[in-house]
């Protein structure tokens, strides 16, 4: 009894440890968060304390005003919304037919074109900069929502395409072939039988093309120009040191809502993966 006393106080003493050690992290991972919405309510003056505050004397959203009127920021949220979402709906729905073909159809160049799915993944975005804006500049593109989804597309498509073809892999043929004895097409089969057991997948595939494009700076920088047409993400680095001072309650402001489609999609599809995860199919 002593012995199984003993054991019981080590696993709580260390469930304690451990507990202790993860608020820890979390205070730390979450501060700046919460150090950027206190400062988005505070008002300049407060910023610029020598000893800094951790809550606003009163909570003010002059700052969101500000941003939304005295900048181009409704600009860079409506084109950060069109270009994300755009790229999660054709970044999905090639990645699913191209993902089931490459899982399900054997044709010439198959393992080949895997291959190269992959490869493409190794070279960093940077080296595509330049090329992406030659070849724009010269289809006059620069400065349109075709130039982004294009630049987007070549890493979207390769990662999405093959993440999907991996989840397609794992769902037992035959259930496409019980389905073709009573009639099923091709399509039928996809949309009705492989597209709700693959649920999960699709899910993480939209949700990481909204992502990409919502948070990607580089080709956004690049490919854009004018105020109207830039990015939020672009738009919220400019801010620093526009007309030669810096807001920083509008930046962190902005950046709030910056934070927001983001969470408000994973939360819109977080029930769809758990739901996802909990399907089966019968065994091979």
């Amino acid at each position: 009894m002593s012995w199984l006393k003993s054991q019981q106080k080590r696993k709580k003493l260390t469930l304690t440890v451990v507990y202790i050690i993860l608020i820890i992290i979390s205070i730390v991972n979450l501060s700046p968060f919460f150090w950027m919405i206190s400062t988005s309510f505070k008002q300049p003056d407060e910023i610029f304390l020598t000893i800094p505050k951790l809550l606003p004397r009163s909570f003010s959203f002059s700052n969101y005003v500000g941003i939304w009127n005295d900048t181009y920021f409704s600009y860079y949220l409506k084109n950060s919304l069109i270009v994300a979402l755009l790229n999660m709906l054709i970044g999905t729905l090639v990645s699913v037919f191209a993902g089931y073909g490459i899982s399900r159809f054997n044709f010439k160049g198959r393992f080949l074109f895997s291959i190269v799915l992959i490869i493409v993944q190794i070279f960093p975005g940077m080296l595509l900069a330049i090329p992406l804006f030659t070849i724009m500049n010269k289809l006059r593109l620069i400065d349109t929502y075709w130039a982004l989804l294009i630049a987007y597309s070549t890493f979207t498509l390769p990662f999405c395409t093959w993440m999907l073809k991996g989840y397609f892999d794992t769902i037992p043929v035959s259930l496409e072939e019980a389905a073709r004895i009573e009639g099923c097409g091709r399509l039928q089969i996809l949309f009705r039988i492989i597209l709700p057991l693959a649920l999960p997948g699709v899910v993480a595939v939209a949700m990481f093309a909204f992502v990409l494009a919502w948070q990607e700076y580089l080709f956004a920088l690049t490919l854009t120009r004018s105020e109207e047409m830039r990015t939020i993400t672009v738009g919220i680095a400019m801010m620093q040191g526009e007309h030669g001072r810096i807001n920083w309650g509008q930046i962190m402001a902005g950046s709030i809502i910056a934070c927001l489609p983001g969470v408000i999609v994973f939360l819109l599809m977080e029930k769809y993966l758990v739901q996802g995860f909990t399907m089966g199919a019968v065994k091979e």
